[in-house]
């Protein structure tokens, strides 16, 4: 017992001998609130179930002593009800990290969903074969941004939960990003910092009415630093960068707290979409 101890306290283990003659490991990789934090954020993941979130959690709790270990039973995840669960996603994550460091392409089969909601693959299995270059966690799920035909668009953007069958193409190489036409600037941070949804689109200026004071938190929790709030002859405003797609998708999401004043384009979507909206629905009133 002893010599076990006096290994582990080579190995830089804070372990305390009691005067009562005990021993006691005072401090741990984790901590509890820390591993309060971690639990919470598995839970919110949509790309996992459940079931693999709490599988993750029992792992993580192992880092503490047993009077501190919980049990999250009482955690529900809104998402088990509606969503498909992969049980390989981590296998494909991994898979997608080796390739990129083997600077090879990888080939997948995709998942789509029928009228009866049960997934099928794409195209009777066809294997994408693309060149990966980041896997991208967007509202708690992951995307991998990589190029497969660059004559619809250099960037394209695959759900990794869809992928299946994944696999590794050792003859071929990756194609780099910067080769790409208008590709050679691209910074992944930019990319992301302008887009609150993960969409293709123009990057534009929009700015906003702001009719709900307390509406300025939406503002505040989606762009953070990417948006201007400020006050004009009373009026409260917000002036954001981003993702012309997800501006539009993100302003549907909270009509009723704001207006749309700029640019044009958006405006003139948006209008268009409230009539497409009264006209579909017209006949039920």
């Amino acid at each position: 017992m002893a010599f076990s101890i006096y290994l582990l306290q080579e190995l830089d283990y804070d372990i305390n001998k009691s005067p009562k003659g005990g021993y006691a490991l005072l401090s741990r990789n984790f901590d509890n609130s820390e591993i309060r934090f971690i639990t919470d954020a598995l839970f919110s993941m949509k790309s996992l179930s459940k079931k693999q979130a709490t599988t993750l959690t029992k792992k993580l709790n192992s880092c503490l002593s047993k009077y501190q270990r919980k049990e999250y039973n009482y955690i529900y995840k809104s998402g088990d009800f509606n969503t498909y669960e992969n049980k390989d996603l981590f296998y494909t994550l991994e898979l997608i990290e080796e390739a990129k460091k083997k600077g090879k392409r990888i080939s997948f089969q995709y998942l789509s969903f029928n009228e009866s909601g049960e997934p099928y693959t794409k195209m009777d299995g066809f294997r994408y074969i693309v060149s990966p270059y980041y896997s991208v966690n967007s509202n708690s799920r992951y995307f991998l941004m990589c190029n497969y035909r660059e004559k619809y668009r250099p960037i394209q953007l695959f759900r990794i939960d869809y992928i299946v069958n994944p696999k590794i193409e050792d003859e071929w190489p990756i194609k780099p990003i910067e080769s790409l036409e208008g590709m050679k600037d691209f910074n992944i941070y930019t990319y992301l910092k302008h887009t609150v949804y993960l969409l293709e689109g123009d990057v534009i200026a929009a700015s906003f009415k702001i009719e709900d004071e307390n509406a300025i938190q939406f503002v505040v929790d989606w762009f953070g630093n990417n948006a201007r709030v400020y006050k004009r002859n009373g009026n409260q405003y917000a002036t954001v960068t981003g993702n012309e797609n997800a501006l539009f998708y993100w302003y549907m999401q909270y009509s009723e707290s704001f207006t749309v004043l700029a640019p044009q384009s958006l405006v003139r979507r948006v209008r268009e979409e409230a009539e497409r909206i009264l006209k579909k629905h017209a006949t039920q009133i």
